[in-house]
């Protein structure tokens, strides 16, 4: 069946309206006039995505709003180009060349442009965090997958696109799966390992990450985690979304701190877990 195009350019439509208006085209005129601006401009929104994707407009608008935007080759999101199990899809992040500057990164957003769940995560890296970080996902299907920094009032947009068999949200976890299950659930495991310059650190924390969209399977997920120094002061945070893998495994890159980070976790059932990590 041949698709239909949405686009009407302003020729057309100046062609149209050349002849006298028959009833259609003045219904075709009015339901242009109502239509908002942001629909209008979609067409070419969507030709300046480099991932070319046509939801980049709807989350463009419903997770950056209308701050200015740029696609930045310094914010780079590695990924494997096939994902072989589409329920555990290592991504990770590095934007720390922005930080050259000296101006700091106050957000970093990520979303998957066609899982039922798009948001991955909101970082915020607060007095220590640097924008390098690593995590495992969910696809449902084959998508790009975006990262927004912002520096200042900007926010520096980069991607990948994962090709994948898909299914990645929708297929029962391992609270289904695996019988045993609980005996290992919320144990919090991590390393830190140090130089000079950053502390990166490595945690994975038992959880089924449940997303609710199986039937007869409530969402039970980890919502947060936030890192703090020795004398408990937040220094950074990290929100997530059901879209992020079962016994999620986080990769964050920080400032030195000599006594190391204690890091927190919670879950939409109230669930808190916490480890302190040293170098």
């Amino acid at each position: 069946m041949a698709t239909l195009n949405p686009i009407i350019t302003l020729q057309r439509i100046a062609a149209a309206f050349a002849a006298p208006l028959t009833p259609a085209l003045a219904v075709l005129f009015w339901l242009l006039l109502a239509l908002p601006t942001t629909a209008l401009a979609t067409a070419s929104t969507a030709e300046q995505d480099p991932l070319n994707s046509f939801m980049w407009p709807v989350y463009r608008e419903r997770f950056l709003g209308d701050a200015p935007v740029v696609f930045d080759e310094r914010v780079t999101v590695s990924a494997p180009g096939f994902a072989e199990d589409s329920g555990q899809v290592p991504i990770s992040l590095d934007a720390s060349a922005l930080e050259a500057s000296g101006e700091p990164i106050t957000d970093i957003i990520a979303w998957v442009d066609l899982n039922p769940i798009p948001r991955l995560f909101h970082y915020s890296p607060m007095s220590h965090g640097i924008a390098k970080l690593s995590l495992n996902i969910r696809l449902e299907q084959a998508s790009a997958v975006r990262v927004a920094v912002k520096q200042g009032d900007t926010w520096h947009v980069g991607g990948t696109y994962i090709e994948a068999e898909g299914g990645g949200c929708t297929t029962p976890g391992i609270a289904s799966a695996d019988t045993d299950w609980e005996t290992t659930f919320g144990e919090l495991q991590g390393r830190l390992f140090a130089n000079e310059d950053e502390q990166r650190l490595r945690v994975r924390l038992s959880h089924p990450m449940d997303s609710g969209l199986i039937p007869s399977q409530p969402a039970f997920y980890v919502q947060s985690f936030e890192l703090l120094d020795q004398q408990g002061q937040q220094v950074a945070a990290l929100d997530i979304d059901a879209s992020v893998s079962a016994n999620p495994t986080l990769g964050l890159h920080m400032r030195p701190s000599p006594g190391g980070y204690v890091i927190g976790a919670r879950d939409n059932n109230g669930n808190r877990f916490s480890i302190g990590l040293q170098p």
